[in-house]
């Protein structure tokens, strides 16, 4: 089981201290503290920035679903327990996603079922996590997004030698329409946004992509493909020369007459690259 910070926040003290010695025996959790008010409760979470609050509902002054709402207004990614002793609450608590909703007296059983339920869910964040961070190594060491690279992988006959696993390590997939294609990232000279799609320019071909500009910059790297402007990647392999224009801008010129702009606040990424990498 994953390991679970949490804090308890609860008016009542034999109610508040009761919960805290009962969490404290489960091995994975770990009690920060605990708060007799929401406003106390909130001071604590965002210096502590427990993973779990086990809030009381019926507090004096600002209540419990009160302090949830705000934290979700706020983005707090704390998950919310809702404890109390008053059933009808419960359809507004789920309203907040609340993970769970203890009635009170609740038994051991089905505290330990509170419990095992946040670390099975904090275990597929850790995941998630983990997803992300593999997403985006291998994204700056092939160019490639864990999907494209697992389609690649799908479509790819079986690789018999480390030859044609580099060869496929430099070919980004793409959907296009209902299809997938597979394109070399040699042949890939820039990407121009167009409203809700992308423009891929090849060598060859230009290849109409629903995705954004944000998507290609995670799943490329940008020390070869650095974003230029609002609406343009560019492949620096390609780039032949960088002219300044009146305004303090630059034009870069990409071969075969291919002019794109390139933004004020991205210029000097572009004259680090040229001719050495940023």
């Amino acid at each position: 089981m994953s390991g679970i910070s949490v804090l308890v926040v609860d008016d009542e003290p034999l109610a508040r201290e009761g919960l805290a010695l009962r969490l404290a025996e489960y091995e994975n959790i770990t009690v920060l503290g605990c708060c007799n008010n929401a406003k106390q409760a909130y001071d604590a979470i965002s210096v502590n920035q427990p993973d779990v609050v086990f809030l009381d509902i019926e507090m004096p002054g600002k209540t419990g679903l009160e302090l949830a709402e705000q934290l979700r207004e706020e983005g707090n990614p704390a998950t919310i327990v809702f404890v109390t002793a008053f059933r009808e609450f419960a359809v507004n608590a789920f309203d907040f996603q609340a993970s769970d909703y203890l009635l009170k007296p609740f038994s051991e059983e089905r505290l330990k079922e509170c419990i095992e339920k946040l670390s099975s869910a904090m275990d597929m964040t850790q995941v998630v996590d983990k997803h992300k961070k593999l997403g985006t190594l291998l994204s700056r060491k092939t160019g490639n997004s864990i999907d494209s690279f697992i389609h690649s992988l799908e479509v790819s006959n079986e690789l018999s030698n480390n030859n044609e696993l580099h060869e496929l390590q430099q070919i980004i997939s793409l959907k296009s329409g209902s299809q997938w294609i597979r394109v070399k990232l040699d042949d890939i000279v820039w990407i121009e946004a167009a409203g809700d799609y992308m423009c891929v320019h090849t060598i060859n071909d230009t290849h109409i992509i629903r995705k954004t500009l944000k998507q290609f910059e995670e799943e490329l790297d940008s020390v070869h493909f650095p974003r230029v402007s609002r609406s343009a990647i560019i492949n620096i392999a390609k780039l032949s020369t960088l002219t300044p224009n009146s305004n303090g801008e630059y034009v870069a010129e990409l071969g075969n007459n291919v002019q794109v702009k390139v933004g004020r606040k991205y210029k000097f990424c572009i004259e680090e690259l040229k001719p050495r990498a940023c």
